[in-house]
């Protein structure tokens, strides 16, 4: 259950190896995740430090959950930023964050058991 950019060992650990748990929490990463990452855009954008370092710290549970060591890190590293010398300072990382995550959301679709 790894892939390039999640391993899903924890979910599965945490979820005691129940395959429908784990798809539930996965299938709420798919849905909350896009929202997460528009807003740190927003904020970026809006030039707003605090709202900035609270979205990127908001979503870094989830991509913890998910196994996205590197995505964890990246937000981790949003949220001081943007608290320590404001927005402007973390386009880049907003950036690479955001293609990141489309990635991340990616391979796990890619990681579900198709419906019938």
């Amino acid at each position: 259950m790894e892939g390039g950019y999640t391993d899903l060992t924890f979910l599965g650990n945490f979820c005691k190896g129940d395959r429908t748990r784990m798809e539930k929490y996965i299938r709420l990463y798919l849905q909350g995740a896009p929202g997460g990452f528009a807003l740190m855009e927003e904020r970026l954008g809006a030039d707003d430090a605090e709202g900035l370092a609270v979205a990127a710290h908001s979503l870094r549970p989830q991509a913890n959950y998910m196994g996205a060591q590197r995505l964890f890190d990246l937000l981790t590293e949003i949220e001081a930023l943007a608290r320590n010398k404001g927005a402007s300072a973390c386009t880049a990382q907003v950036k690479e964050a955001v293609e990141l995550n489309r990635l991340v959301l990616e391979e796990l679709y890619a990681s579900l058991t198709p419906l019938p």
